[in-house]
């Protein structure tokens, strides 16, 4: 294993979607099924030509345009080496490290050069077994096609002490930390794409390439281009915390006591029905 120990629980977990919004459509001529599990990852290459290809659902098509300029500007301001992005094992890590594996590439084709962000997690000792040993599957795998350097951290270090760590590492250079955020999220307020942090946190720029993504968006991305997610997801759980804050999503209840998969939710704004909040600082 790369991980000697995990890293990142943020804001990058599931959020609130839009209350009562419309479904979005299932990309056409795409792969029937998702993956689950790390798996063998296609390579970078063939991921960007994918998502520059796409041609299905044109708010996804979109979406995914404007997440690749964000990232791409990140690598370009900020150096790859000074670009971290949160993976915590939720969907929305998922969307952002692969589009960040495409990010990259494309920077590479027009720098000349391939920047190497770095891949964080702040492992929790409650966190899931499921949710741990994912991303140490995933971050192995990433690291071994040398798209991410893996910084590993503590067991429990927390978010705030974990980023002062960062923080101070990367000095003089800022840091650049993508996340998962989305609007909706109970932690974003109004924030940007790019967004200082917050006064009572290190000081890094947060960048965020998916603000405006919806809850069905994310799981239309992650079908359309078969990248593996956490398993938990197939058997009722839409967002992912800590095993005492969490539970899965009784909107997915089944008649014979089954639960659906996360992708069936119907009311994208049940996102976190199964989960128990925790007050966090404000913005």
């Amino acid at each position: 294993m790369l991980l000697s120990s995990l890293l990142l629980l943020l804001s990058s977990q599931s959020v609130f979607a839009f209350a009562s919004p419309p479904q979005a459509p299932r990309p056409p001529a795409m792969v029937a099924a998702a993956a689950t599990g790390a798996g063998a990852l296609a390579p970078a290459a063939e991921l960007h030509g994918a998502l520059v290809a796409y041609d299905g659902d044109a708010q996804l098509k979109a979406r995914i345009e404007s997440a690749l300029r964000v990232l791409e500007d990140a690598f370009r301001v900020f150096g790859g080496d000074a670009v971290y992005a949160s993976f915590n094992g939720g969907k929305d890590a998922c969307v952002i490290l692969h589009l960040l594996r495409a990010a990259r590439h494309a920077r590479a084709l027009k720098a000349g050069a391939s920047p190497t962000p770095r891949l964080v997690f702040f492992d929790a000792s409650d966190d899931f077994d499921e949710v741990r040993r994912f991303v140490a599957d995933t971050c192995d795998a990433v690291a071994a096609a040398g798209d991410v350097v893996v910084e590993p951290m503590a067991l429990d270090v927390g978010f705030v002490a974990g980023l002062e760590d960062l923080v101070a590492r990367s000095k003089p250079r800022p840091l650049a930390f993508v996340l998962g955020t989305r609007r909706g999220d109970p932690n974003c307020g109004d924030q940007k794409a790019f967004e200082p942090s917050s006064d009572w946190m290190p000081p890094f720029m947060r960048v965020n390439p998916i603000l405006d993504w919806t809850y069905g968006d994310v799981w239309a991305f992650l079908r359309a281009f078969d990248l593996p997610y956490c398993a938990l997801y197939d058997g009722g759980y839409t967002s992912l915390g800590s095993v005492p804050t969490t539970s899965r999503n009784p909107a997915l209840l089944g008649d014979g006591g089954a639960y659906k998969p996360a992708h069936l939710l119907e009311d994208w704004s049940l996102e976190r029905a199964g989960r128990v909040s925790k007050k966090k600082p404000s913005d």
